[in-house]
C-alpha cells in the first residue's frame, strides 16, 4: 500500500508521532485508559508551556523588564486558570476503572509529573529577581501597595506574582479534590505515600512575603481598627 503523503500541517505538528504516543486499541487495561493517558499527556504540555514562560519572565526581570515579566506571568495564569478544566475531564472515568488503570500504571504517580516537579522549582527562583526590581526602585512590597501609580509595571508584575502563587495553590487544591473522589484520602498513593499528604502541598506558597504585605497593608490602612458603623 502507498504510504499517504503527509500535509504540512502533519509534518509542522509531528501529528503522525503525537498520535502514535498513546496505548493501541488493543493494548488498552479498559476503554477509559485512553482518556487518562491523553488528559495526563495534555497536562503536561500545559506544564511545558508555563516552564517556558517562567524562564522567559525570570530573564526579563533580571533585565529589568517588569512589564515584560508581568505580560509572561499572565500567560502562565491562563494556563492555570484551565489546567483543572483539563484534569476534570478524568472525572469521565468510573472510580472502579479508575482503579483497573491504577493497577496498569505500575509505580507511576502523578507526583512524578515532570513538569508539575519542574514548576514546583521554578516558581521560587523568581522571588530574587523581583527583590532585585524593588531594590532598583528603592521599594518594598508594602510601599508599591501604598503607591501604585508611581511603580505602575513594578506594582503590575508584584499582582501577576501573586496572581500565579494563588491559582498554583488553587490547582492543587483542585487536584486534591480530585484524588478525593476517585480513590479517596484515607489511602495510599502507588508511591506508598498517604493521599492525605496532599493536603500539605497545597498550604505551600511561592512569595509569603507578598502575602504578608497585604495584610501590612490592610494594617497600615487602619481598617481594621476603630470601624464605625453606618448611620441610618
Amino acid at each position: 500500500m502507498e504510504k499517504k503523503q503527509l500535509t504540512d500541517y502533519e509534518k509542522y505538528i509531528r501529528t503522525e508521532e503525537l498520535l502514535a504516543l498513546q496505548k493501541e486499541e488493543g493494548h488498552l487495561a479498559c476503554e477509559d485508559e485512553l482518556t487518562f493517558q491523553m488528559i495526563h499527556q495534555i497536562a503536561e504540555l500545559h506544564f511545558k508551556l508555563i516552564i517556558q514562560y517562567l524562564g522567559i519572565a525570570k530573564r526579563q526581570m533580571l533585565a529589568g523588564d517588569a512589564q515584560g515579566a508581568a505580560n509572561q506571568l499572565r500567560r502562565v495564569n491562563m494556563h492555570l486558570k484551565h489546567l483543572p478544566e483539563v484534569f476534570n475531564m478524568v472525572k469521565v472515568i468510573s472510580p472502579i476503572d479508575y482503579h483497573t488503570i491504577r493497577l496498569a500504571l505500575g509505580r507511576g504517580s502523578g507526583q512524578d509529573s515532570p513538569g508539575f516537579n519542574q514548576i514546583l522549582q521554578a516558581g521560587p527562583t523568581l522571588w530574587e529577581p523581583f527583590e532585585q526590581l524593588l531594590s532598583a526602585q528603592k521599594r518594598t512590597p508594602l510601599a508599591v501597595h501604598q503607591k501604585p501609580q508611581e511603580n505602575i509595571e513594578l506594582y503590575q508584575l508584584m499582582q501577576q506574582m501573586i496572581q500565579f502563587d494563588e491559582s498554583f495553590q488553587s490547582f492543587r487544591y483542585q487536584h486534591l479534590q480530585l484524588v478525593r473522589r476517585m480513590i479517596g484520602l484515607e489511602t495510599n498513593s502507588l508511591k506508598g505515600v498517604p493521599a492525605q499528604a496532599l493536603q500539605k502541598g497545597v498550604r505551600y506558597e511561592f512569595y509569603p512575603v507578598l502575602w504578608k504585605a497585604i495584610s501590612e497593608l490592610t494594617d497600615w490602612t487602619g481598617s481594621s481598627y476603630n470601624a464605625q458603623p453606618l448611620q441610618d
